[in-house]
């Protein structure tokens, strides 16, 4: 009965618990005495008071420094094949190296690199006990670091401990709380409103630096002196509608004109010009992940920014609809 309990034991946790002994006393473990580390992983403490809060509240004091070892022959994590380096959450069969629990026992904390082992041994407390989604709004992998999807196979939600988080634009955006999607939300919106308000501003700013800086130049369209004189009668006698009368000039000439813009004018509208086309590429990339209460955000905010920002009183309403940010 024992041995079948034992068995169960071990099956449960993918870890050889029967060889397992606390790291600060080196008396048996048990299988619900355990704090849990990335990538799948646990230290398993006796029941002796304050033995797995002082594992898990300070685990620097308890591990040893990183060394090359190799989990196949492990009698403890052999069997443990669901386990995934910390660190970047490759799996069972790319652990080489370890970082041991001291100073008693065999526990480790494997990882996939000497580099990765390094790193939990640095820092243990951002790998021993750490969750990266406390309320299971989405799955954001087994590594330190949570992890999501820039583009999601066709329109779907990034919520739900099945769906894969979001990952917004930059690489450390990852949206795995609810908090952290509200913000997304919101800034969406306000990032789809500065699209059309930036492309307001730029048109204003454009007008009031040809107005206040513009060099103003007359551009004469070219008329000969020799102008035709209706009516005119040829040498053979007959009337030549087309005879010219030479030295006579135009009362008026046709007059346009031209305001160009001094070469600082110019620089500022080409920074504004690329400001303008770098909102509308973050704008087309949020839509592009495919999540479908981002590309709502990004609806709502470009009617928000319509709404507040253009001049619907105007005989031609400025901006364009093209689905590709056109500026």
């Amino acid at each position: 009965m024992l041995f079948v309990a034992l068995l169960f034991i071990s099956v449960d946790a993918d870890q050889n618990l029967g060889k397992t002994t606390c790291p600060l006393c080196n008396m048996d473990v048990k299988a619900d005495i355990k704090a849990t580390i990335l990538g799948d992983q646990y230290i398993y403490a006796c029941e002796m008071a304050g033995h797995i809060d002082s594992l898990q509240n300070d685990p620097a004091a308890n591990l040893g420094p990183p060394k090359k070892a190799d989990i196949t022959t492990d009698e403890i994590y052999k069997s443990a094949t669901n386990i995934k380096c910390p660190v970047c959450g490759k799996g069972f069969d790319q652990l080489t190296h370890a970082v041991p629990w001291i100073s008693k026992g065999s526990q480790k904390i494997y990882a996939c690199s000497e580099e990765h082992a390094q790193l939990v041994f640095d820092n243990p407390t951002k790998f021993v006990a750490a969750q990266l989604s406390t309320d299971d709004f989405c799955d954001a992998g087994a590594a330190a670091e949570p992890t999501g999807s820039t583009m999601f196979n066709g329109f779907q939600l990034a919520i739900g401990g099945d769906a894969s988080c979001l990952l917004l634009l930059f690489q450390p955006w990852v949206i795995s709380s609810a908090v952290k999607y509200a913000f997304a939300f919101l800034g969406v919106v306000l990032l789809a409103m500065s699209l059309e308000g930036f492309g307001e501003f730029r048109e204003c700013m454009k007008s009031r630096l040809y107005r206040d800086y513009g060099l103003v130049s007359s551009q004469t369209d070219y008329l000969p002196l020799s102008t035709p004189q209706v009516g005119s009668v040829s040498n053979n006698g007959n009337l030549d509608p087309f005879a010219h009368k030479v030295g006579r000039v135009p009362d008026t000439l046709p007059l346009s004109i031209v305001r160009r813009l001094p070469s600082w004018c110019k620089l500022v509208l080409a920074i504004m010009y690329m400001v303008h086309l770098t909102l509308g590429y973050f704008v087309m990339l949020v839509i592009m992940t495919f999540e479908t209460l981002m590309f709502v955000a990004v609806i709502l905010g470009i009617g928000l920014g319509f709404v507040m920002f253009k001049d619907t009183d105007a005989d031609e309403i400025s901006g364009s609809i093209d689905p590709c940010c056109s500026t």
